[in-house]
């Protein structure tokens, strides 16, 4: 029996070296459906919301489904990029990226409803330090 293993039950890490984090072997040249599933959902959602918030405060209708659009687009090319990115980053980076995206969106957001820049700063910063921390956590403990 390997000494790493405590029951047997489950193959132990015997060569030295890094483990995977995802404890599985990545295909590099295909990416997982969630991979492109979740930045697109998050920028259809930040998209849509975008819109709503545009038309309650004074855009014209053209002008807020293109704001929408565009807002969504960018939401979900820069979640792409974070989401795929994500293995070649130590912890502390991938955590940082993803509390940036999310601080910057909700900033962007809180911007739309009619809030001073001051206003939608500060809501950026705490909603993007909130996800940097649990970020961290999930990412930490996971790895460890």
């Amino acid at each position: 029996m390997p000494t790493h293993s405590i029951t047997g039950r489950y193959p132990a890490h015997e060569a030295p070296g890094p483990v995977s984090r995802t404890g599985h072997v990545r295909h590099e040249g295909r990416a997982s459906r969630a991979v492109r599933a979740v930045p697109v959902a998050g920028g259809v959602v930040l998209g849509l919301y975008a819109v709503f918030l545009a038309h309650d405060n004074g855009f014209s209708e053209g002008g807020g489904w293109v704001l929408g659009i565009v807002a969504g687009v960018i939401a979900a090319a820069l979640g792409y990029a974070v989401i795929h990115e994500r293995n070649r980053m130590i912890t502390e980076v991938r955590a940082a990226a993803f509390g940036t995206l999310f601080g910057v969106s909700m900033g962007f957001l809180r911007s739309l409803s009619g809030a001073s820049v001051l206003d939608s700063c500060f809501v950026g910063l705490a909603f993007g330090l909130g996800m940097g921390l649990a970020s961290y956590y999930i990412f930490y403990w996971h790895e460890h």
